[in-house]
């Protein structure tokens, strides 16, 4: 009879449909996404270990990818609550808004940007380049200054 390879690609099928159905665990601990008032869609987080392996993992779907650290000699603390801003090759912004982590993704299209940000004192800005099909990694790191030595008389 034939009826018994048809049902079992069917059951093989449904199998298939359902798994695909089912999101990956890392997606549980994932913040939500946000839209710049620009349209353009970003997330950040990764403020305790799931939440920064499943932002981590989300990275791989965003073109841009910023990390915000502060180096005290070989210590690092990662930083949140930086406010970034990025800017087209026009000057025009197309995202403005505020880490919740020290993980910032935006969806932005292939072409050549500027994104600033701003820490304690400090204020960086740094050319990005997206190419098409392409990911841009960009880390701001601090340099903690050392302490003052006082002198002792």
């Amino acid at each position: 009879m034939r009826l018994q390879p048809i049902a079992g690609a069917m059951a093989a099928s449904a199998a298939l449909a359902a798994s695909a159905a089912i999101p990956p665990a890392y997606l549980a601990h994932l913040p939500p996404a946000q839209v710049a008032p620009g349209g353009v869609e970003y997330l950040t987080g990764g403020k305790n270990p799931a939440e920064a392996d499943a932002v981590k993992r989300a990275a791989q779907d965003y073109p841009l990818e910023l990390v915000f650290v502060e180096r005290d000699g070989a210590a690092k603390r990662e930083l949140d609550d930086n406010p970034v801003v990025i800017r087209d090759a026009a000057g025009k912004v197309v995202l403005a808004g505020r880490t919740d982590g020290p993980y910032f993704l935006a969806r932005l299209p292939a072409g050549r940007y500027t994104v600033t940000t701003h820490w304690d004192s400090w204020t960086f800005t740094k050319p990005v380049t997206i190419d098409a099909g392409d990911r841009a990694r960009v880390v701001f790191a601090w340099k903690k200054p050392p302490q003052a030595q006082q002198e002792t008389g």
